[in-house]
């Protein structure tokens, strides 16, 4: 799998993904072989939109001691976004060995060591019920 090294116009400078490197059949996106060969290769990349497009929508819903849980979060900056806005309790959770691990190496470089990255399947969480105040998805794969 080999990624664009150019950016495109109109992603405000970020890398995009070639359109002939996605997956073959949609059954793909629920294997975490690709996810985690994907993430080898790909330092960054936002589904739909950076946080600072969204933010107006949900920040009104969440309150700095909620307990946030962020679906499929893959190398996106979202917890990042989150916790500068005073959200301490941010877990993220994603099905990519490879994202989990650079994601928690980011996180620690940047000293943000109170938000919690988790491997785990949205589909079979390891969380009790009502662990979260809110949930976010921002583009995951529901197969």
């Amino acid at each position: 799998m080999a990624f664009d090294d150019q950016a495109t116009p109109n992603d405000g400078g970020r890398k995009e993904t070639a359109p002939e490197f996605l997956p073959k059949t949609t059954s793909a996106y629920g294997d975490p072989r690709y996810w985690d060969e994907r993430f080898s290769a790909e330092e960054h990349y936002e589904w739909l939109k950076e946080y600072s497009h969204f933010q107006h929508l949900i920040r009104p819903y969440i309150s700095t001691n909620y307990s946030i849980l962020e679906l499929g979060c893959g190398n996106s900056r979202l917890s990042e976004r989150l916790h500068e806005e005073g959200v301490m309790d941010v877990t993220c959770i994603d099905i990519s060995a490879i994202a989990v691990e650079r994601m928690r190496q980011r996180l620690k470089e940047k000293g943000l060591l109170g938000i919690q990255v988790v491997e785990a399947d949205m589909h079979d969480l390891p969380f009790e019920s009502e662990s979260f105040d809110i949930v976010v998805e921002k583009g995951t794969m529901i197969l």
